[in-house]
């Protein structure tokens, strides 16, 4: 190659930036780059100075740095001037003109200097870029884990210290053994319209009283328990339900709850959707009658110790025998899961269009259309990859952009708001670089159907209850 290096260098000829193309070392180069302002001549219209040996081909950056590219004089100056060009705008597509921001990004500029025998600038940010859609689905995937983790943890801590104050104070009453009913999926059957659900269980009450075990809770297998020191009356506590700390202002609070997987290709179809649910139950009363109203009671696992027969007959919810719900911990009694390849089933549709423009640049046209009118979705944030600055043509919202991500905002959408659109362009060719979008809502209904009527205690005296209901979008996203 008869490029001998390509650097970026002050007005004073401080080198800043170099990559050399063979070998050299750093005092000749600094030589090199420390006499190039010397050979400048005032007033000059052109960008290149010789020496008798090496050509100077160089574009001003900023107010006070060049960037120059060293040749040999036999070097095609055309084809030097074209890589000269690609150069700069893969530099200014990398950060601003100002040395401080040259030197912090000086890895990912001497990246892009490696490539600078490429044809255009689409192929540099590809290969810049180093994207991959599975990848980034994955990692979605796995801080999906970490933050669900870490807010068991958070959960069990705090139940967990509850639990150690009751006992200690000598209130509360608990199941024999200690135990905490849990539920887990693990198991599938056939559901309507080709739908699957999926839920197995663990004991809701401890057949026959354990032995006290000095051990504290236990997060994911339950072969690596998680070791906290207890006092010697501090039963061993399961994993509960994923229930958030709840204010009891009443006898009994219920906790629908519903988490969402949705996946859909950049043409529309559906790759995935997944929607796991739970009703768990808070009482401060030992026995209880929970009607609920669904239309699809046999899609509906119970807990084992809860009175299946009764549930669908009557839709009742209730245990059986003489068991006793645990006193102020979280009770899973109903789950369901619902797989589908409809993607007409999805709450939210998302449509990405971009095109290119002739002037360098993409038009980029988004909308998105609520297909559940039942639902009403708020804090909606629809996340576009955008590495430049936009400009926005046409909202519905308002949006934020930070240096790589234009965040859409809408405050609500509903029935009598179940569309919108989004228009801006920005500079680029390549289409694939708006992918993936994701987005995140809060919404306090659930897609499956099923609500709580009333709650009656052991003498069918009505109980006043608080409820709460959450959609929650674990990972909802077009790739």
């Amino acid at each position: 190659m008869a490029i001998l290096a390509a650097s970026i260098c002050t007005k004073a000829g401080k080198v800043l930036v170099s990559r050399q193309f063979v070998e050299m070392s750093r005092s000749r180069i600094e030589g090199l780059l420390a006499s190039f302002p010397k050979l400048l001549v005032p007033g000059q219209q052109h960008t290149t100075v010789e020496t008798d040996t090496l050509r100077y081909l160089y574009q001003p950056l900023g107010d006070d740095m060049y960037m120059v590219l060293i040749t040999t004089r036999q070097y095609n100056i055309v084809l030097g001037i074209n890589t000269l060009n690609l150069i700069a705008r893969a530099v200014a597509d990398i950060c601003d003109p100002s040395q401080e921001e040259i030197v912090l990004h000086g890895f990912d500029i001497i990246m892009a200097l490696d490539e600078i025998r490429l044809a255009n600038l689409s192929k540099l940010r590809t290969i810049m870029a180093m994207e991959s859609h599975e990848e980034q689905i994955q990692e979605i995937i796995e801080r999906n884990k970490e933050q669900n983790a870490k807010q068991e943890l958070k959960r069990q801590a705090k139940l967990f210290d509850q639990q150690r104050r009751d006992n200690r104070s000598g209130g509360g009453s608990m199941l024999s053994g200690g135990q905490i009913p849990t539920m887990s999926s693990s198991s599938m059957i056939s559901g309507p319209s080709g739908r699957r659900i999926s839920s197995s269980h663990e004991p809701l009450i401890a057949p026959e009283p354990e032995p006290i075990k000095h051990r504290g809770m236990q997060l994911g297998r339950k072969s690596i328990p998680l070791e906290i020191p207890t006092a010697p009356t501090a039963p061993t506590v399961a994993a509960p339900v994923a229930v958030a700390p709840v204010d009891m202002h009443s006898d009994v609070h219920v906790q629908i709850e519903e988490h969402i997987t949705a996946i859909v290709n950049r043409d529309g179809g559906l790759e995935q959707m997944e929607v796991k649910g739970d009703l768990s139950l808070i009482t401060k009363l030992p026995l209880l009658k929970v009607a609920v109203a669904t239309t699809n009671s046999r899609d509906i696992k119970t807990h084992p110790k809860v009175d299946k027969k009764q549930f669908l007959a009557n839709s009742i919810v209730t245990l059986k025998g003489s068991n006793s719900f645990p006193i102020s911990q979280p009770v899973g009694v109903l789950k369901w899961r619902v797989v589908s390849a409809d993607e007409d089933d999805i709450p939210l549709s998302i449509n990405c269009w971009p095109s290119p423009a002739d002037n360098g640049t993409m038009g980029v046209n988004m909308e998105y259309e609520l297909t559940n009118e039942q639902l009403e979705l708020t804090n909606v944030t629809i996340a576009i990859p955008v590495r430049s600055q936009p400009v926005i043509s046409d909202i519905d919202g308002t949006y934020h952009w930070t240096f790589n991500k234009l965040e859409w905002q809408i405050p609500i959408i509903d029935a009598s708001h179940s569309s919108g659109s989004l228009d801006f362009n920005v500079p680029g060719d390549d289409p694939g670089a708006f992918f993936p979008v994701t987005v995140s809502f809060a919404c306090q209904q659930t897609l499956f159907d099923i609500e709580v009527t009333k709650v009656t205690a052991a003498d069918d005296e009505e109980v006043e209850f608080t409820k709460s209901v959450a959609l929650i979008p674990d990972q909802y996203a077009v790739i």
